[in-house]
């Protein structure tokens, strides 16, 4: 089951990191560490947020429902501090609605924003790569250290650079999930991972007196 995320919380703390990356390093005989890549990396998030009225209490409450403990997948946003930019310099916005408070809900009040195809793949590319050819549109690129997704998958950018004039050439980890063709978008507004919760524990909070509860909960990606 595919669940919507949750928008009415306060996110106070998030951390996206990959892990399975190498095998479990090993000595030989003379205590060289031998390091070993895999193609296995998946994504792993760890999140703290602020329930901070009604609605977004009883949001989150049917959104640990819904998710079923470990059953259910959602599509995790991958909130970043420095956001990818305009051709003007502006930093692009994470959300749908153009500037309402509490615009972001399950019912989607407000003015939803156009979605741009900032970004496109240039050139076809196989399963398991990990560098893409990309044309731009109304923004000044991929950064290095920015995340990006292509349909539910997230990718993390190590280098951005231009082998032509009209050409732009980024390098990315994990691998591709699946071959991408040109024309494909890359999302670099509202990047998100497809993610399950790691256990069933996850999210739970206290209903206690305190004004502002605190919720933890960490995801992996679903493969």
């Amino acid at each position: 089951m595919q669940v919507t995320f949750p928008h009415r919380h306060l996110v106070r703390d998030v951390r996206f990191y990959p892990i399975g990356m190498s095998l479990e390093p090993q000595r030989s005989i003379n205590g060289a560490e031998t390091i070993v890549p895999t193609m296995r990396a998946r994504w792993m998030a760890a999140a703290e947020f602020l329930l901070h009225d009604e609605a977004g209490t009883l949001e989150w409450e049917a959104f640990l429902a819904q998710m079923e403990g470990r059953i259910g997948t959602t599509l995790v946003p991958s909130w970043t501090r420095y956001r990818p930019k305009d051709r003007d310099g502006h930093s692009l916005a994470f959300c749908d609605t153009a500037n309402l408070a509490n615009a972001q809900t399950w019912e989607h009040f407000g003015f939803e924003n156009t979605v741009l195809d900032r970004v496109v793949v240039a050139a076809d590319a196989p399963l398991r790569a990990m560098q893409l050819d990309i044309s731009l549109n109304n923004t000044t690129g991929i950064r290095p250290g920015h995340k990006f997704s292509i349909d539910d998958r997230l990718y993390w950018c190590q280098a951005h650079w231009q082998p032509d004039a009209n050409t732009h050439r980024i390098m990315f980890t994990p691998a591709l999930r699946q071959n991408v063709t040109a024309g494909t978008r890359i999302e670099i507004d509202k990047p998100v991972c497809r993610m399950r919760m790691v256990s069933e524990e996850e999210g739970v909070f206290g209903h206690g007196i305190d004004l502002l509860p605190t919720v933890q909960v960490n995801f992996e990606e679903a493969i």
